[in-house]
């Protein structure tokens, strides 16, 4: 059987620019997996945990940054010009036996200035809010998150490799790398 990578996007949306000391990022609550799931056969990444928005990218979409783009108007109601989507990372997802990743998601960094940080949560989300980086809710994360997540919103740009199981719960390995620039 070939495995197919699957390429999504991941945005943090900040209160603050990124290096500020008292910067906030905007965590969606995933609800459990449900009959809608089911019905729709759809796999969802962090059923029941705190996540960045983000998700698979479409084949209508222009480019990544499109993608990411969509994908935070449809999760938060959020609108934000493309330009202001800043390219921080990039995660390598890899099952323990597998060579070729089976996730790819381009992760983008994004300030929310305060006219515009109402955001109306979709179905995908029980609730959603600002942590501090203090008290992101690790535990209740997905595994991996704790090594990145802070560090982009310091500013960092990040390679992430993350090796574990099919599932999201055993992770194994957390390599994150920093870099200059994307090519």
């Amino acid at each position: 059987m070939k495995n197919k990578t699957h390429i999504g996007n991941v945005v943090l949306i900040l209160d603050r620019p990124t290096g500020h000391p008292r910067i906030r990022v905007l965590m969606g609550h995933k609800r459990p997996k449900d009959e809608r799931d089911r019905k729709r056969c759809r796999q969802r990444i962090g059923i029941d945990r705190w996540v960045p928005p983000g998700g698979g990218t479409e084949p209508s979409d222009k480019s990544q940054k499109h993608g990411a783009q969509r994908e935070v108007w449809q999760e938060t109601g959020l609108r934000f010009p493309l330009k202001a989507f800043r390219k921080a990372g990039v995660l390598r997802g890899y099952a323990a036996s597998v060579v070729k990743p089976l996730w790819l998601v381009h992760i983008y960094a994004v300030h929310a200035p305060l006219d515009n940080r109402t955001f109306i949560p979709n179905e995908e989300y029980t609730e959603m809010k600002w942590f501090s980086l203090a008290r992101l809710p690790f535990e209740q994360m997905l595994p991996g998150d704790r090594e990145w997540i802070p560090k982009i919103a310091k500013g960092q740009r990040l390679t992430i490799k993350i090796t574990g199981n099919h599932n999201e719960v055993d992770v194994f390995s957390v390599k994150v790398k920093p870099i200059r620039s994307f090519n």
